[in-house]
Formats: C-alpha cells, structure tokens, sequence
C-alpha cells in the first residue's frame, strides 16, 4: 500500500496538517490536482475556507484544483462509470421501508405476532441497513447465536435479495468504486487522495480505500482523542490500509477552559447565549464560535429562541421537522380524518392553520366554523354532521323568523342569516371532505395513494398563485412534502398494494425529518449535536447537556438484535459500548476543537420535570485534567475556582451576570443590583423608561396590599357599563352571576369572555340540557291543554288521553334532542331518558295535587318579558335608578280567588334552596328570579293588589315546591339587594371570590379556568375580603355557605 499517516489532534492542529499535506501532495505543481475526503460536507466547506485564508507550512498558497468530497460522494464518481448502463436507482428510507414491510407480511416467522407493528418496521429498517456491511460468513456467524438472530439475518437476506434487482445503496456504490480500473482516467483526475480526520467507517468504505491505496498515493490525517476506545475506528482505519497509531497521541491545543452549573436546560440556554456574547465583546466572530448539544428538538428549541431574543445570528439545523411544518401538519390530519371517524377535532385540526381553502378559493372562517361546529352538539361521524348541522340551520331559520315577525332591527337579522350560511357553508365543506377522502373505489396502490394525497393537497392548499404570501420555509417545506410523495409513487414495483395503512406510516416516517438548515454556515454562530463541530477549527465552543443520563444517556440492548449476537460479528456490528465510545468520541473533538475558550455547562436537574441530575463523567474528566484531581458532583459545587460557577436559579445567575444576552436580562439585572444596595424596585429609573416592567410592578404591589386594587378586582373610576343606564336589559341569573362571584360578572358580561364547552358522546345528558328538555315538554303539553281548551278543574285529575299525549310529546322532544347530539352515548341516554319520562308522569300527579290543594289552573306558559316583542319589566328602586327586566316564566296559574301563583320549574335537588322563604326570600342574594317573575306576572295579567306567590317547582324531586308570597317585606329585601349589587357594580367592585368547595355543585370558570384548582383564588379572597369597600357586598353575601347541589333552571330565562 502506498498510504502515509499524519496524526494530530482535532482542531487548529489537523487543518494545519491538512495544509501541510495538500502543499506536499502538490509538491512543485500548484495546479497537481488533490482530492480531500472528508467525514462531512460541512468539514469540507469549513477547511476550504480556513484553508484559503491561510498559507501551509511550505508557503505555498491557494487551493486550486483541490476537491472536497465525502467517502460516499467519492465512491458515487468512481462508480459511475462501473454503473453508466445500470438501470437501478438510488436506493431510499421508504423503499427499504416498503421492502421490509412486504418481507414481514410474506416471510415473518418468529416475528409474526409483531410483524405489523410499526416498531417492529422501523427496527428491522435499520437492522438491515447494519446488516448490509456483513459477508456470507459474518452474517451465518451471527444467525447461529439464537432463533431470533436466524430470523433477522433470513429476513435480512430476503430484503436484500428482493431489492438487490432495482435499487443500489451505499454499499453497492462503495463495492462497486472499489472494483475500478487501476488505469482508468479519472483516477488521475482525482490525483492524490487526502483521508482528512476520518471517523468510524463501513466495512464497504474501508475496502474502497484499501483499494485506493493500493493504486493510488493516500495520506491519512488522523486525529485522535487520546481516549484509547474513542479512538478505536480511527486504530482500526489506520491498520486496514497498513498503518499503526502510535503510543504517544498527540495533545490538542490548550484552550481555556470553563465550567457552568445551572439549574435546568432553560438555564443551561441562557448560559450558552452569554458566554456567545462575552466572546463576541472580546472580538471573537461568531462565525468563529459553535453552541453544541446532545441532540434532540429540545435543545434545539431553547437554544434557537435565547439566540434570536439575544438578536445573534446562528445556523444549522432548523430544529423543526419536516411533520412541523404547515403542509406537513396538514397532510397528517388528512390521514387522521377517517381514522377517527370525522370527529369534530380531528376536522377541525385539519383546518386549524388558516391555510385551507373552501370550494371558492378563500381561506375557510375556522373560528367560526369551530362554533358552529360546538353549539351544534358534533362529536364525530359523518351522520352527526349532516343532522346536526341540519338542525342547527333549522333552528336558526326558526329564529330568525321570529324576529321577522317581532319587527327586530335588520341588523339582528342578517346577523342570524350569516350563521345560516356558514352552518350551510360548513355542512357543504364536511361533506365534501367525506367524498374526497372515502373515495370509492379507495386506491390502495402507491401511484394512486400518492396522486390521491397530492390531489387533496391542490384542493384544500391550492396551486402556487395561493401560496404567495406564505413565508418562505413553508413553501419550501410544501415542495419537499410533494417530492417526499412523488417519491413515495416509485415504490409499487416493491410493494405493489400498501394500503391505507402502510401509505400512512411511510408518510409519517418520510415527514420525520429535519428541515433544511437554519441560515448558512458561517454567518453566525453554529448550532447542532456534538458531532457537528467534529472536524472544525473554531475559537470557542460551549458545550451543554453535560449531565449524566443525558451525556451520556442510557442505552438499551436492541430488541431485534442484541449486542449478544453482534459480538458473533467479530467487531463489524456496533454494539452499545461502541455506540458510548462514539458518542464520547464526538464531546472530545468538539472540545478540542475550540482553539481559545471551551465552555462546559451542565443542568443539576429539570425543573419542569422533578428531576435532579449529577455531572457527565466526560465533564469532571476535563475538570480532573485542569485541576489533578477528580472531584465528587458536591465538591464541584464548593469549588473556588475563577473558571468555575454555579448559579442557583435563574435569579441567581442574574445577581452575578456581567454579559447579559439580551435587553431584558441587562434589566433584570440592573434591579437586582438596586435591590441589594437598599433601593426599593418601586422607585427605580427604570420604570420611566420600561412600561412593562412600571406596569408589572404596580401588578405585582397591588395584588400584595390587603386592600382591593385594579388588579384584583376594583375598578373605581373605570368605564363599566351601569346596569340601570336605561338601556340594559337584565335577567335574573345576570345579576345573580355578580353576588356569587363579581369577576365572572365582569368576564362573562362586561369583557363578554364566554366559556366554551366541549361536547362529549361519551357522557350522558348533561343536567342543563336535562332541564331544558323537561321544560320543552311541560310547556308544550300545558300549552296545547290551554290552546284546546281542556285544562281540567283544580280538582279534576288530568285523563288518560292526556296522560298518553304527555307520551307522545316526550317521545318527540326526546328524538329532537338526539338529533341535536344532546343526549350523550345510547345507552347511557336509554337509562336517563327513562327516569326523566317518569318523572315526568308523576309530575302529572303532583300537578293534580297541587291545584286542588291551592284551588288554581294554569293561565299561561313560557310568558316573557323584555323578549319577543313584549316590552321589559320596568322596575324603579328607591332611590331613583330604573332597571330593565327580561325573563320567561315557566307557568302562571290563577286562583279561584283571583291570586297569582309564578312557577318555575326546577330539575336537580332541592337542597340547595331550603332557606328560601318569606323572610330570606333570596337566601344573601342568590336567587331573584321569583321576585322579578311576580313582578312581571302581575304587570301583565293583574292589577297592582293582586296577591302574587312564587315558587320553585322540584319537578325530579318528589314535586316539592319552595317558595313564598310578594309581600311588602319581600319586596323591601329585594329593593335592599338589587341596590347593593347595582352599587357594587357602578364602582366597579369585582373581585374573584371563588366556592369553597367545587367538588359538588356549581363550580365557577373563571376562577378555576384551567381546572387546576382555586386555592390562589381562594387565598386572594381571604387577604382581601376586609377591604372596607367590600363591607356592603358581605352584609350581602353573609356567612354563605356554597352550593351543596346543583339545580338546573329549566329553559333560558335570560332569552
């Protein structure tokens, strides 16, 4: 062989000896033509550059016919021309992908309970690709250790065989360039061959290189760790081509070194950004200054956003996957829709972005579609859309018909014709949706598969012209997700009928992929896993991650092919202390390729997730080499020295920062020194010149006071619509809202913030709709008695004919309610709607019961006021202010002595009422619907002395009835607490005031929006309830106990 051998470090010291060697291999002849092979395109471009700005050690300038080529892209020149007539193709993921599937479903033996597992899939795809580098005898060698490692290799030797006929893959192109004439010409086009720091190399690669240098002159630049198992796939190399390292490794340039502890990656973010711009203060480029990690999209992520908030620039990989992406996203949520059944969230995931188009080429109204879709009750199924959209039209056509006939204002109007339209929009788009993706006949082959899924991607993204305002890297992530499925069309003559479910794992596994590179190396800081810098020459590097679990992390024996099995390889099988040493490999070329500074920062643990976590071994390996001594993780936090420190928290490492990254840490810091020299935050210079720092200061101090402030809760001198302005039209569960807790008031009715509720079918009917539904067919039956004329006397029970007509309507609210999806899962509703039919029958008993007891008939039903065209009860409060009522009163009955009896129907417990009576007609200002229904009762059908009795009406508990008379006194009290919370209203008191216990009853939304409890509130409530403007809403309130029992109006009193 003809190979000469450098070794050298990695770094400063190897781009020197690549200088060295291209200026020898060019001797006297600038223009002898030298090929560098490089373990990257990346080391390529970097030694090029560095190269060409420098002079080599002869003196002799310039790189001029000097190529930078990979191995692999070395052997692709060299064998194309053994492979000119050859009609294979490149081979690809997804068709050894499809190889392996087809070899599974025909051929799995042991394999066969899993062999359609996706794992399973995915495992044997890279398995292979291993496996492709072993010879007949390794391969037998490693069938022989047990049953399983024999069905691998025969299913190896089955995938090999099948694509061996159509496809060349890496190893082929290496065989086949190593088999080349020794005399053809373009050998001597390539000239000189320079191995410049090559890392673990395929079995294929080195008889390529073998063969290279027994034909060629090739000179090997080999740079070593010093770490003897690190460095083994170097040793091996430099002995295949008759070489042997030698006992004394050459050391790395002597870079200063600097260790971080941090509390969490978060931090460990931070701390990379800053030590960045330190370096770049002291005049370091940041083209000349690398940030590596142990991987991941984490790291990525965090780093990525410290970076751009510091304004640094940086570059390499994106760290969003190809899946990321717009179209990507929305290609997944294509294939989803049918798997989950066209459920309401998997449809509206689907056109979620913004981007998707409707039949007229505009981008889809997603949010209101999401409402409509909601308050139509749609869980999933292509029948729920089409009736539940249906009737939701028809519901609203029904509205709008009545405002028609009241003469509302055209603006209401047309406001209900806009939901008529685009329910009819959202039906017309669903149920194009359904035909597209049941297309029937279904394709079940590659070429149709992919033409359909492109098809769709035209239909609901569009052509070009529709994507000229999309930012560029989705439209480049849209080309390479329609290549990925042009792509994926070629794979029929492998596996001629995928189905639909393969064709949807291939696309996930194709869209598992990285995007193209984040900027252009060179500008700005580099940014990647450790093995990105392998090969550089650069001035600083920070290294983070360097916590033990994570660098390294733990590693398990691979399911399909246990390093048990690999030893039979005799070494041309990774195995997991080889998959360590390589990892080890990468952190010590990325620190020895920092020239000047290398950083290393580790996190003591994950806030986010609990965890605490000790130094890597590698980073006290760095910290023994500085110090002579290898310290334990707790006397490298107690050490003193200048280039180590620890911060605890993110807080801390302001108290002690002197680079902050960016505008707001220099302020933060800047108030933390203020703090530590006595000055209160209060009084900073800064808060003139930091609006939101001023504002989240006054936050931060309002809410800490024992009195209310704009903050919590008072909003004196604030705009707030009054409710007694003239104009406002009140309910009675309006106002209700504001003595339970003032902030839902203020959310639910002053910034109009409204709580979307999830529709289940999983779920019965809920105790709302529940109540809704028994109200329908109470007020229709006793509405048709009065219509026809047949209430029975107050001491007549209802007939058998009425009795069977109180059937028939149930059976028909009941099958409207269903079709409306109101109802929750079938048999859950069988059980429901069965104790609500009875229920419902006895009410007719204790209907019976309570006429010839109070001697009283039903007058009128679903009476309103301030709707449906009937003006508003007008109420005048002592002291002048008038309110504006509306509301629905369930039934009004007259009695044989002319008297008014209000009823309002109530599902649900009566506990929660138990104190209503004719001395605490209101129980602290929770209930108000009797007062103001008797008012409006005497209003429209009495006169001013009628006597007038209100009750609640326990329609599905035992009929009870609870209530009381409109006295004077009643009247009083009612006059007392619609003055206290009009007061409290207009001087704007609205604090949370959470129930004491949510568990059971009617919890509140606003104070517990995310469902993680109230006990901030609750504590907030505690420490503020003295606030002396607090003192009239407490006489209200009292000592009230919360709601024990939910019980559910029947029907909307509010209209």
């Amino acid at each position: 062989m003809t190979a000469t051998f450098t070794f050298t470090s990695y770094g400063a010291k190897a781009t020197a000896a690549l200088g060295d060697a291209i200026a020898t291999a060019k001797g006297d002849d600038p223009l002898a033509p030298v090929t560098v092979v490089v373990p990257s395109n990346l080391v390529g471009v970097a030694a090029r550059r560095a190269l060409a700005t420098t002079h080599s050690a002869g003196g002799t300038p310039g790189l001029a016919a000097v190529r930078f080529e990979t191995l692999l892209g070395m052997a692709g020149l060299l064998a194309g021309t053994a492979l000119a007539d050859d009609q294979r193709r490149r081979i690809s993921d997804p068709v050894v992908g499809s190889a392996v599937r087809t070899t599974l479903a025909r051929s799995a033996d042991l394999l066969r309970p899993v062999a359609h597992h996706p794992a399973t899939e995915r495992a044997l795809v890279r398995v292979h690709r291993e496996l492709r580098e072993l010879d007949h005898t390794e391969l037998d060698n490693v069938a022989t250790t047990s049953r399983q490692a024999s069905e691998v290799i025969r299913l190896h030797r089955l995938i090999r065989d099948r694509l061996a006929e159509r496809f060349i893959d890496e190893v082929d192109l290496h065989r086949a360039a190593a088999a080349i004439d020794p005399t053809h010409p373009l050998l001597d086009e390539l000239g000189t061959l320079i191995l410049h720091v090559p890392g673990r190399t395929p079995a294929s690669g080195l008889a390529l290189l073998a063969a290279l240098a027994e034909i060629r002159p090739v000179a090997v630049i080999a740079a070593l760790t010093g770490n003897e198992a690190a460095d083994e796939p170097a040793r091996h190399l430099v002995e295949r081509l008759g070489g042997a390292v030698p006992s004394s490794v050459p050391t790395p340039t002597k870079s200063e070194l600097a260790v971080r502890s941090v509390a969490d990656p978060d931090e460990e973010a931070r701390v990379a950004v800053r030590e960045i711009v330190a370096a770049a203060s002291d005049g370091i480029p940041f083209a000349r200054m690398a940030i590596v990690h142990p991987g991941g999209e984490r790291y990525a992520r965090l780093l990525h956003q410290h970076l751009r908030s510091a304004d640094v620039p940086f570059n390499g990989v994106a760290g969003r996957r190809l899946d990321e992406s717009l179209t990507g996203r929305i290609l997944l949520a294509l294939l989803d829709l049918d798997d989950n059944d066209f459920s309401r969230t998997a449809v509206m995931a689907f056109i979620s972005s913004g981007a998707v188009l409707g039949a007229d080429g505009a981008a889809v109204p997603t949010t209101a579609w999401e409402r409509l879709a909601r308050s139509a009750g749609v869980v999933a199924g292509a029948d729920q859309w089409r009736s539940r959209l249906r009737q939701v039209a028809a519901d609203l056509e029904q509205r709008r018909d009545d405002l028609a006939s009241q003469g509302a204002e055209p603006g209401r109007i047309a406001a209900v014709d806009k939901k008529i339209s685009q329910a009819m929009d959202l039906l017309d788009f669903v149920e194009e949706l359904i035909t597209n993706v049941g297309t029937d006949p279904a394709p079940t082959d590659w070429p149709g598969l992919t033409g359909w899924t492109a098809g769709m991607l035209d239909r609901y993204l569009g052509s070009t012209a529709d994507r000229t305002r999309w930012p560029d890297h989705e439209v480049e992530a849209h080309t390479r997700v329609k290549d990925l499925l042009t792509g994926l069309a070629r794979l029929a003559s492998i596996e001629p009928r995928p189905g639909a479910a393969a064709f949807r794992r291939a696309v996930i596994d194709g869209l598992d992929h990285d995007l193209d590179r984040e900027g252009r190396f060179g500008d700005g800081v580099l940014v990647g896993g450790f093995g990105v810098v392998t090969g550089l020459d650069l001035d600083t590097i920070v290294v983070v991650g360097l916590a033990e679990g994570t660098t390294p992390s733990r590693s398990s024996d691979d399911p399909l092919l246990p390093d048990s099995s690999r030893h039979a390889a005799g070494g041309a099988l990774m195995t997991r202390p080889d998959r360590m040493a390589d990892l080890h490999h990468r952190v010590l070329a990325a620190l020895a390729a920092a020239q000047h500074r290398r950083v290393l920062v580790f996190p003591r643990g994950d806030l986010g997730r609990k965890n605490e976590w000790v130094p890597s071994r590698w980073l006290l390996d760095q910290v023994e080499e500085e110090l002579g001594l290898r310290p334990s993780p707790t006397e490298l936090e107690d050490l003193r020295q200048p280039w180590f420190s620890t911060s605890p928290s993110f807080v801390g490492s302001l108290e002690r920062l002197t680079s902050p990254a960016d505008e707001q840490e220099y302020a933060l810091a800047e108030l933390l020194r203020e703090r530590h020299r006595g000055l209160p935050v209060d009084t900073s210079d800064r808060r003139s010149a930091d609006t939101v720092l001023s504002r989240g200061i006054d936050l931060v101090r309002g809410r800490q006071q024992p009195v209310l402030t704009r903050f919590d809760g008072n909003l004196a001198g604030a705009a707030v619509p009054s409710p007694a302005d003239g104009r406002t039209v009140l309910s009675a569960t309006r106002l209700q809202t504001w003595v339970r807790c003032p902030q839902a008031y203020l959310m639910e009715h002053v910034l109009r913030v409204g709580v979307a509720h999830e529709p289940h079918d999983d779920e019965g009917i809920t105790a709302l709709d529940r109540g809704t539904l028994a109200h329908q067919v109470l007020d229709r039956f006793i509405a048709e008695n009065l219509e026809n004329d047949s209430i029975p006397g107050p001491e007549t029970a209802w007939s058998g004919s009425q009795r069977q007509r109180l059937e028939e309507i149930c059976d028909e609210e009941f099958a409207l309610a269903e079709s409306r999806g109101l109802t929750g899962r079938a048999l859950l509703w069988r059980h429901d709607s069965e104790r609500l039919r009875r229920h419902l029958q006895a009410f007719l008993i204790d209907d019976h019961a309570w006429r010839a007891q109070h001697l009283t008939t039903p007058a009128a039903v679903e009476m309103s006021f301030g709707l449906d065209g009937n003006g508003p009860l007008v109420h005048v409060l002592p002291d002048g202010r008038s309110l504006r009522f509306r509301g629905r009163i369930d039934r009004v009955d007259r009695g044989a002595d002319g008297s008014i009896h209000v009823i309002d129907y109530k599902t649900g417990g009566k506990s929660s009422y138990r104190k209503i009576s004719e001395t605490t007609p209101d129980d602290h200002g929770q209930y108000l619907q009797l007062p103001i229904y008797g008012l409006a009762a005497r209003a429209a059908v009495a006169t001013p002395d009628t006597a007038v009795h209100g009750q609640y009406w326990f329609v599905t508990d035992a009929g009870a009835h609870i209530g009381h008379p409109l006295s004077e006194a009643v009247l009083t009290r009612f006059d007392t607490v619609l003055t206290t919370i009009i007061d409290g209203i207009e001087t704007g008191l609205f604090p949370a005031r959470p129930p004491k216990d949510s568990r059971f009853g009617i919890g509140c939304d606003y104070c517990d929006p995310d469902g993680m409890g109230t006990d901030a509130v609750a504590a907030s409530w505690e420490k503020k309830r003295t606030d002396p403007a607090l003192e009239p809403y407490r006489r209200l309130i009292g000592d009230l106990d919360e709601v024990a029992g939910a019980v559910t109006d029947l029907g909307d009193h509010d209209g």
